[in-house]
C-alpha cells in the first residue's frame, strides 16, 4: 500500500539588533543626525577616505545580560547585521561527474540549465539515509562547472569522482517539498540548506519548531525517531544536520512541536556564510495508516546577545 507525505517549510527570522532613532515627515526621513560644528563629515584624498565628526559623547558599546547598546553618531555605519537563507528543492536534480570540497570548491554537472550565480545548492553522494551532503552558494558558472563560495557539510568525506549512480546536485530554491507516494521498505530523504551571514561578534543560533506532529487529516501521527537513527523496516520520521556549525550532528533528531537548536556559532560568520545541510528522513511500514501527512516547520534565527 502506498502512502503520501508532504512537508511545508516556513521561514521565520527574529533579529535582536540595534535600533536607531530617526526623524521623519511625510516626504523625508533623516535616519541619524547629530549637532556638531564644521564642514563636511567626509574627507577624501587620492587614496583614502576619512569619515569624522566633532562633539560626540559617550560613544561605544554597552551590554547587559540580555541586551547590547551601540551608541554614537557613527554606529549605523557599522550596524549589526543578520542575513539568512533556508531553502529546499522540489525540482529534478542533475547528476555530477566531479566534486572539489572546501573554500572555492567546485562541482561539474551533467546539465547546468536552471542554475544561476547566487543559487544555494546541495551536492548529494549516495542518496538515502546514509547520504553525504555538501552545501554551497554558486559564485561562478563556467560551462557545466559550478564554483561555490565554500562547501560545508560532509564534503571532506565525499569522493572527487562519484561512482554510485545515485549522486546528484540539487538547486535549493523552494519553501516546501514532498516525498510523493511512498512505500514500505524504502528510504526517503530530502535536503534543506541553511545559510547564515552575520558580523555579530557573539554569533547566532538557529532553531526549528513544528506547528504539529507529522500527521494526516485524521490526526494519525507518524512515528517520531527516538533511537537516533531513522531505519528501514520501522515507521520513523526525523532529520539529521551536518556542517561545521550544526548542533546535534551525528544522529537523527525528532522534528516536533518542541523547539530545538540545529545550528549555532559563538562568533561572526566572516565574509562567507555559515551553512548547514538538514536531511529530512522518512520510513514507513505496511501497517502505517494511509493518508496525506503534513507539517509546517518554522526556522528561527536569533543573535547570541
Amino acid at each position: 500500500m502506498k502512502k503520501f507525505w508532504s512537508l511545508t517549510i516556513v521561514l521565520c527570522v527574529f533579529l535582536i539588533g540595534s535600533n536607531v532613532l530617526a526623524m521623519s515627515s511625510t516626504n523625508y526621513w533623516i535616519p541619524w543626525d547629530t549637532i556638531n560644528s564644521g564642514g563636511s563629515d567626509i574627507g577624501t584624498s587620492t587614496n583614502f577616505t576619512l569619515r569624522d565628526s566633532i562633539g560626540g559623547t559617550v560613544v561605544g558599546t554597552g551590554t547587559s545580560a540580555n541586551y547590547q547598546l551601540s551608541q554614537g553618531y557613527r554606529v549605523p555605519e557599522a550596524a549589526n547585521t543578520l542575513s539568512y537563507i533556508v531553502k529546499s528543492s522540489n525540482s529534478t536534480p542533475t547528476s555530477y561527474t566531479s566534486f572539489s570540497n572546501g573554500i572555492g570548491g567546485s562541482v561539474t554537472v551533467a546539465d547546468a540549465s536552471g542554475f544561476a550565480t547566487g543559487d544555494l545548492i546541495a551536492v548529494v553522494e549516495n542518496e538515502g539515509f546514509a547520504q553525504l551532503v555538501a552545501v554551497g552558494i554558486i559564485t561562478d558558472i563556467a560551462g557545466t562547472t559550478f564554483t561555490v563560495d565554500r562547501f560545508e557539510g560532509d564534503g571532506a568525506g565525499m569522493s572527487g569522482i562519484p561512482s554510485g549512480g545515485n549522486d546528484f546536485v540539487y538547486r535549493l530554491d523552494a519553501n516546501s517539498f514532498n516525498f510523493g507516494s511512498v512505500a514500505a521498505g524504502s528510504e526517503y530523504a530530502r535536503v534543506v540548506g541553511t545559510s547564515v551571514l552575520t558580523n555579530i561578534s557573539t554569533g547566532y543560533s538557529v532553531y526549528i519548531q513544528a506547528n504539529q506532529e507529522l500527521q494526516n487529516a485524521s490526526a494519525q501521527v507518524m512515528g517520531e525517531v527516538t533511537d537516533g537513527a531513522v531505519s528501514v523496516g520501522s515507521e520513523e520520521y526525523g532529520a539529521e544536520v551536518t556542517g561545521a556549525t550544526a548542533f546535534g550532528a551525528g544522529s537523527d533528531l525528532g522534528v516536533t512541536t518542541t523547539q530545538r537548536v540545529i545550528q549555532t556559532s559563538a562568533a561572526a560568520s566572516g565574509s562567507v556564510s555559515d551553512k548547514v545541510a538538514m536531511i529530512f528522513k522518512l520510513s514507513i511500514t505496511a501497517s502505517t495508516n494511509p493518508g496525506t501527512y503534513t507539517q509546517t516547520v518554522y526556522y528561527t534565527l536569533t543573535a547570541n546577545y
